[in-house]
């Protein structure tokens, strides 16, 4: 923004121009730009670790930190997934994971972060590390191995330096892999998280699928085919397709025959239970594939072994195989297709992002993870023999009560049907309740025809959508778990998975949050407030995008004098920004300004689609003071209309005007670049141009949200979008007549723009609106060489990206 006539420009700092921001690759101006991998999943991958890397205000990264990304994940509509592991000075942070939410054409729409205090631990060990073995060790009354400990970081509320040492053994009830965190300053026990995930309390149910490789007489399910491994007179229970799985005795090795034909159909054979088990995990393998597009049990084509025979009342996971016993009577393994599908159901869990997480509440919707895993395999394979049902272990019968719980009303066996603060302190199995009573609720109703009735915590009557919905919903929100998975989190979740799932229509978002409602989880702060089709008409503007621009802006100033002037580096930003939408297709046009200072160049682009009578044009300055880089004033506005643009582009939506952009030489001595282009358009070109939308420092530190009030409809624009997310605007005054704006305003032409501040000081009333620090600048890097990428917070940059392609969108396309 140019600075006021009755102003002097502040005088620089000193202080040198450190890249504090971002650590993304430094594109040498000049240089061309990397072609984008044609793979969506690619495209994805990348622009989420741009993301990680930049440290978005969400993900809380700190100085010390880094993230690595563990793997990425396809959803639905279009997104991917990308887990992330944290560390800290080099050190793996134990809940300090994240996601990222990417779509297929590279734009970051999302993130969610494990939730932890900020990191400052000792990184040095004050407590010996045999010593943390041994207090480890007596954690399990059996013990079969004891890891070497591993120096982590706890994180939390309290983040503690720690050994984690690994304890296999057993408990009194059941095989333990007992991961135990060890204070590395005072030898404390701080943690316990166990893989082992056991069906003690509980129980669950059913089979089904296809795959005729072999014929198996089950015990649940009658006369199925089963996937098996061989030829000849040789075969085993290895399925040949599906990586990884396997069924065999406890203790034992994988099943073989000489005929292909498996099983007695006998509750007590073992086989047998094995062609129920096979049978089961075939069928949740292919559900997952067909209903939710999941690519195998962990996700990346692979699953697990199972075995047979466990001599106990029960059934677990262990972290990387399942095991099955037996009923209390003895007369049935419990194999049914509900509980193997639960327990491959805790592989699911484990290994979509966050993994198994830890305490009581995240382990409840762990063990509901299972049941729901277990009730959509059911429903997958609708076999006539173990019709599908919301309940847990019917067909069990394990301790000879019946089902071990009910979805549908969870206190039929004691069970919370209804979220409350004790949940976090409920044993895990009875804290599934709540998320079991929402799944069913959402997928059939409180008084579905035909299904069991479901009574809700408000006595409200809740419409179901179907359980392949239901079942779409739920994954997708488990794509975005983290290590500190609860509740509130798995709401906001779901409701964003509804919105991105179903965008055109209102139906499932709705089912959503009355089914949360019935159990009396609360709405959560950031959650989708209503169902809205914006997200479905304007494309997110990826923030990291954006930052990687001025990134790139703040090096070119680097290596020009510190600043982006005329004199320094405004020839390399534009032909930064001239690379990039050359690549993306727009027709760009440099124009030289003869009045401008060192005869410095406009940057003309217009996207050749739309009606070329009826042009929206977007501007912003591409030049700083020569005090400093001038990264918000005025990289911020240059960045984000860089991004829409090639936004744009990636799109390609149909267009009903025709969508141009610039960026102006010289604003800061005059606006000689605008006032130059508008006085060379002809009368007839002038016309053609309905609307100028201008954006002039729109990252500011101590930032409020205005919107120019020239013209009421193009203010009005602006105004639904910023009311759609909850933002209350105010009209700008300070910038009248101090940017590019007014070049075009002057010449009769609609204007309207955004603005965060600059120098002007924050009222009281203004600091209760926004946030932020009242009797202080907007910006006190105004005009300063201290106005650098560290000078521009996230949130108001991301807000105003949007907001600006809310406007092109809506003004534009058709």
């Amino acid at each position: 923004m140019t600075v006021r006539k009755v102003r002097t420009a502040a005088v620089a700092t000193a202080a040198g121009l450190a890249l504090s921001l971002l650590a993304l690759p430094v594109t040498p101006a000049g240089a061309a730009p990397a072609q984008p991998a044609a793979d969506p999943q690619a495209l994805a991958a990348t622009a989420s670790d741009q993301a990680a890397a930049a440290g978005l205000d969400q993900l809380r990264k700190g100085a010390d930190e880094a993230f690595h990304r563990l793997g990425t994940t396809p959803g639905g509509a279009g997104l991917f997934y990308s887990s992330y592991e944290r560390t800290y000075r080099g050190l793996k942070v134990v809940g300090g994971d994240a996601v990222v939410v990417a779509d297929g054409a590279g734009r970051v729409l999302d993130t969610a972060a494990a939730e932890t205090a900020p990191i400052g631990v000792a990184t040095k060990a004050a407590f010996d590390a045999t010593k943390a073995a041994s207090v480890a060790r007596t954690q399990l009354p059996t013990v079969d191995s004891v890891s070497a400990p591993e120096l982590v970081v706890l994180a939390g509320s309290a983040p503690k330096l720690a050994y984690e040492v690994v304890v296999a053994g057993r408990t009194a009830k059941a095989p333990s892999n007992l991961h135990v965190f060890v204070d590395a300053a005072t030898g404390a026990v701080l943690d316990q998280r166990d893989d082992v995930k056991a069906e003690a309390p509980e129980t669950t149910g059913s089979a089904g699928s296809t795959a005729l490789a072999g014929t198996g007489n089950s015990y649940y399910v009658g006369n199925v085919g089963i996937d098996t491994t061989g030829s000849g007179s040789s075969f085993s229970m290895r399925d040949p397709g599906r990586t990884g799985i396997s069924c065999g005795r406890e203790g034992g090795s994988v099943f073989t025959g000489t005929d292909n034909a498996w099983g007695s159909g006998s509750g007590t054979d073992l086989e047998t239970a094995c062609v129920d088990t096979l049978f089961s995990v075939q069928t949740e393998w292919n559900m997952l594939r067909d209903w939710l597009g999941r690519n195998g049990i962990n996700g990346s084509g692979g699953g697990y072994p199972a075995s047979v025979g466990l001599n106990d009342v029960n059934a677990y996971w262990n972290g990387s195989s399942t095991h099955f016993g037996h009923s209390q009577d003895n007369r049935r393994q419990a194999t049914s297709m509900d509980v193997v599908g639960h327990e491959f159901g805790h592989g699911i869990f484990q290994t979509t992002p966050g993994g198994a997480g830890g305490g009581n509440e995240n382990g409840g919707l762990n063990e509901s993870t299972g049941d729901i895993f277990g009730a959509l395999t059911e429903a997958y394979a609708n076999n006539p023999k173990d019709t599908p049902d919301y309940q847990v272990g019917e067909g069990v019968n394990l301790v000879g009560q019946g089902p071990i719980r009910y979805m549908y009303d969870p206190s039929l066996v004691g069970d919370p049907n209804c979220y409350s603060s004790s949940i976090p302190s409920t044993e895990v199995h009875a804290a599934a309740g709540p998320q079991n009573h929402w799944f069913y609720l959402l997928a059939e109703g409180s008084a579905a025809a035909g299904k069991p009735a479901s009574p809700t915590c408000d006595n409200s009557t809740v419409s179901g959508i179907g359980i392949q919905k239901a079942g779409k919903i739920f994954y997708n929100g488990l794509l975005k778990k983290t290590s500190s998975w609860n509740h509130k989190a798995a709401r906001k979740a779901t409701l964003e998975a509804a919105l991105a799932l179903y965008p055109g229509s209102c139906t499932e978002f709705t089912a959503v949050k009355a089914a949360w409602n019935a159990v009396s989880v609360p709405a959560v702060s950031g959650e989708p407030s209503g169902c809205s089709t914006r997200a479905a008409v304007a494309p997110d503007i990826s923030l990291a995008n954006i930052k990687a621009h001025l990134n790139q802006l703040q090096a070119i100033a680097q290596q020009n004098g510190g600043n982006r002037s005329a004199g320094g580096g405004y020839a390399a930003s534009v032909s930064y920004v001239e690379q990039k939408l050359q690549a993306a297709g727009y027709t760009v046009t440099r124009q030289t300004c003869t009045s401008c200072a060192g005869r410095t160049q406009n940057l003309i682009a217009e996207w050749p689609k739309g009606d070329a009578n009826q042009v929206l044009m977007l501007g912003a300055h591409l030049d700083s003071v020569s005090a400093g880089p001038g990264i918000n004033d005025n990289g911020s506005g240059s960045a984000s209309i860089l991004e829409v643009a090639l936004t744009l582009a990636r799109t390609d939506p149909a267009m009903a005007e025709r969508v141009r952009f610039a960026w102006w030489a010289d604003e800061e001595s005059g606006m000689r670049g605008s006032r130059f282009y508008v006085s060379s358009l002809s009368s007839a070109d002038r016309t053609k141009i309905k609307t100028y939308l201008n954006f002039d420092m729109i990252g500011s530190k101590n930032w409020g949200y205005f919107v120019y009030d020239d013209v009421a409809s193009v203010k009005a624009v602006f105004d639904e979008y910023f009311t759609s997310v909850g933002i209350q605007t105010e009209g700008d005054s300070e910038g009248d007549g101090r940017s590019d704006h007014a070049s075009f305003k002057s010449a009769g032409i609609p204007v309207g723009g955004l603005a965060t501040g600059a120098g002007d000081v924050k009222t009281a009333a203004q600091q209760q609106k926004w946030g932020g620090t009242a009797g202080a600048a907007f910006d006190n890097c105004y005009h300063r060489s201290c106005d650098t990428v560290s000078n521009i917070p996230d949130t108001p940059l991301e807000r105003n990206s949007d907001a600006i392609g809310y406007a092109v969108w809506k003004l534009a396309t058709t």
